[in-house]
This record gives structure tokens, sequence and C-alpha cells, in this order.
């Protein structure tokens, strides 16, 4: 009996510690696409810039949670044009401009100081489908800084996803857990092929 009941703590611990999440549509592709499998866990010390995060959607009726990648946290500074991402680390130029020159990052200058173009594509594979008329709120955003104890989240497909452009960066209390393993399963080119990237 001691044995089971030790059985069911231990189950019940790793319950409440990690989630497995099923990856369902096409805002992560192609890091992640259908049928993948990430393990999550609500207990984290911080939360950095490109960590996947499992967060409630706002604006899903449903409640339904989603895996987006955090794009900037608080603090930072950003904005889109073009559909092109623009980071500006902590608000500060100086700093920015040191971490894209040390990592041969793409740096743009404007009045405000420095910012990385596209931080993420180099390291997660950002996807962009040119094809793709996609609204206005994908492809320009205005200067905005991340308010404290929020964390701005983006689809690593940008052109087909909803993510922080639509509903705002999410306040911590949305952020379900934080995900820290992947399983791809195995897929071929072929399949690649036939991913519907938009309905």
């Amino acid at each position: 009996m001691k044995k089971y009941f030790f059985l069911l703590v231990v189950l019940g611990g790793l319950f409440i510690t990690f989630r497995i999440y099923k990856i369902d549509g096409t805002s992560m592709n192609y890091g992640l696409v259908d049928g993948d499998i990430v393990i999550s866990t609500h207990f984290y010390d911080t939360i950095e810039r490109g960590d996947l995060l499992v967060i409630r959607h706002p604006l899903d009726p449903k409640q339904r949670l989603y895996i987006k990648r955090c794009a900037a946290l608080p603090g930072d500074r950003y904005f889109e044009q073009g559909r092109m991402f623009y980071l500006q680390i902590e608000g500060n130029s100086k700093k920015t401009e040191t971490l894209g020159r040390q990592y041969g990052l793409t740096l743009v200058k404007r009045t405000e100081g420095y910012f990385i173009k596209e931080p993420y594509a180099k390291y997660y594979g950002v996807v962009h489908d040119w094809g793709l008329r996609v609204p206005r709120v994908l492809t320009s955003l205005p200067l905005t800084t991340v308010a404290p104890q929020h964390y701005l989240v983006l689809g690593d497909f940008r052109d087909n996803s909803a993510d922080s452009r639509f509903f705002g960066a999410v306040p911590k209390k949305w952020v379900m857990s934080k995900v820290i393993v992947i399983v791809k399963r195995p897929r071929s080119w072929r399949e690649l092929l036939k991913i519907k990237e938009a309905d």
C-alpha cells in the first residue's frame, strides 16, 4: 500500500510541476509544427528573451492556451516596420549596439538610438511568407515600451500568428508555464510542403 501511495505522490508532484502539450496550428512554423510535443514547467526563476511561453490567450473565448516566443521583456522598446521586428534592449541604445556588434546582429539607428533588426531570426528560424496578404497590425507597430511585469510574445511564423501585435504585451499572470523540452516528431520534406500556412 505504501508503494502505491508513494507512486501517487510522485505522479501528483510531476503533474503539478510539469505539463505536456501537443502543438496544434501553424503560428510557430517551422520550428514547431502540428504534432510536436513540448514539456513545460510552472516553476521557473526568470523569463528571458527567446523563451517559449505557454500563455492564456486573452481574446480566445474558449480560453485555450497558446505557445509563443518571448520577444521583449519589461523595459525593452520595440517597433515593427514592413513586417520586420526591431528591439532595443532595456530601452538602452548603447547596450543594444554593444550586443548587436558582439553577436553579428543587424543594427538600425534611429533618432531613439540603436535597435536590433529581427533579433530572433538568426537563432530560431523566424518565418515570413511574403505572398500572404496580412492585416496592417502584422506589418507595422509604433515605438512602444514594454510595461513592468509584462512580456511581448510573438509567433515564429510572423505572418500568421495571433500574438501581442493583436492584444498587447501579456501580464505575468497570463504566463502559465515555460517550455523546457521540445520533442519533434519525425517529418519529411514533402509533409512540410503540404502544411496549410493560412486559412
